[in-house]
């Protein structure tokens, strides 16, 4: 093509030579064109030197079409771009590996790196903002998270649940908790937004919240119904503390009223759960409600016996010595091998100031299942009394299972002996 072209440049610069070396005729020819009332009009020289030069042109531009080949421009500037975002994906790729391998730094540089891309997920966005919580950059999630709801708004929902759960890791309740409230609206029935919601309500003690999301917890049994039962319990010996804390001290008996009638309207499972009586017995006992707390756990040991009850039973002085000695010993009709009850009752009565009584009933808790506590109880009596040696030896015993710790009880040299 090239060789052609100098040919034919040639051949017109020849042309061009010869006819001017040897002259046009006096008369070099005319020429008219006329197209409508438009006319051309020139010599057939100068339309030969035109014609000539148009030609040339036009093989120069052919020439330098070819040479830059339009087709080939455009493939490398695709290949480019495809290069590009390789590259982005490829950053995407290694970014999600290292996150997943919990190198949250290189996770982070990678995926925000490749956010620029328009091939980019809001799943950039989203694991650069746990990249960048991990690392302790709250500024930067913040950003991240920002921009992918500015860029992907139909994604909103997961990012503010993502935010939320940030803030709920920072220990930012309040804030978290306003942002799932607000999802909430939208997303009534998403199961990880009302498990969040439920964990963020417990840690801020919004025991009512927590009430009211109770249902929609069981209705789309985002937890089982075990879990259920103990947020339901929770939630009610929270309802108790509140009522005993409902007045100053200085007034006790409203807080008592209102916390006999909320016991009376709890399930009858509650009333004798030991959990659940414990934590009433105890509030009770701070309102000077003695005769009412050992009532709570009688009622509760005689519908479903419960050891920590009755280990609570002989603990405490609930003002009622002679009437506990009388109901506990009516439970060893059913149980007169429960060596749990016979310290129970050893303990109750030394309240009683019975010391022979409380002395046969430790000697016959040890003999059944000996225990740190009963070694210890009979020791501290026994030493009292005078019989040094006795005690000793059960002091040893009480050293060699180690101990544990025994409750204030009245002994024989604070009062008169009785048997």
């Amino acid at each position: 093509m090239i060789r052609l072209f100098v040919f034919s440049l040639l051949t017109i610069v020849v042309a061009l030579s010869v006819t001017l070396y040897l002259g046009f005729p006096n008369d070099p020819g005319y020429l008219l064109i006329a197209f409508g009332n438009y006319t051309f009009e020139t010599s057939l020289f100068a339309l030969l030197v035109a014609s000539g030069f148009l030609y040339l042109l036009f093989k120069f531009f052919a020439m330098l079409l070819q040479w830059i080949n339009p087709r080939k421009l455009f493939k490398f500037g695709h290949d480019l771009n495809e290069q590009r975002k390789a590259k982005a994906r490829s950053d995407t790729i290694e970014g999600l590996l290292y996150f997943t391998r919990g190198n949250w730094l290189s996770s982070y540089n990678l995926l925000t790196k490749s956010t620029g891309d328009k091939d980019a997920s809001v799943v950039n966005y989203l694991a650069a903002a746990y990249a960048a919580h991990k690392i302790g950059r709250k500024d930067d999630w913040i950003k991240c998270l920002e921009d992918a709801e500015e860029k992907y708004p139909k994604s909103r929902s997961t990012i503010n649940f993502l935010k939320a759960q940030l803030l709920f890791k920072l220990g930012q309740l309040e804030q978290s908790v306003a942002v799932l409230e607000q999802l909430k609206r939208s997303s009534v029935n998403d199961h990880s937004l009302l498990y969040l919601l439920k964990e963020v309500y417990v840690q801020l003690k919004d025991w009512q919240a927590l009430k009211e999301l109770v249902p929609t917890l069981e209705k789309n049994q985002v937890i089982d119904s075990i879990e259920i039962g103990e947020i339901r319990m929770r939630i009610f010996m929270e309802e108790l503390y509140a009522a005993r804390s409902s007045i100053s001290d200085s007034t006790k008996e409203e807080p008592l009223t209102q916390l006999n009638k909320l016991w009376k309207k709890a399930p009858a499972k509650y009333r004798e759960d030991e959990k659940v009586v414990k934590h009433f017995s105890e509030l009770l006992l701070q309102l000077d409600a003695k005769a009412n707390a050992a009532k709570a756990i009688e009622s509760a040991v005689s519908k479903c016996w419960s050891e920590n009850l009755v280990r609570r039973y002989g603990e405490l002085d609930f003002g009622v010595s002679p009437q506990q000695l009388t109901i506990a010993e009516g439970w060893l009709k059913a149980r007169p091998t429960d060596a749990n009850l016979m310290l129970c009752l050893g303990r109750i009565s030394m309240r009683n100031e019975l010391w022979g009584k409380a002395k046969e009933y430790y000697k016959a808790s040890i003999k059944i299942s000996p225990t740190a506590e009963a070694y210890g109880e009979l020791s501290r009596l026994l030493k009292d009394l005078g019989e040094v040696e006795a005690s000793e030896t059960y002091l040893q015993s009480y050293g060699d299972l180690i101990g544990a710790q025994l409750p204030e009880l009245p002994l024989p040299s604070q009062n008169k002996i009785t048997h």
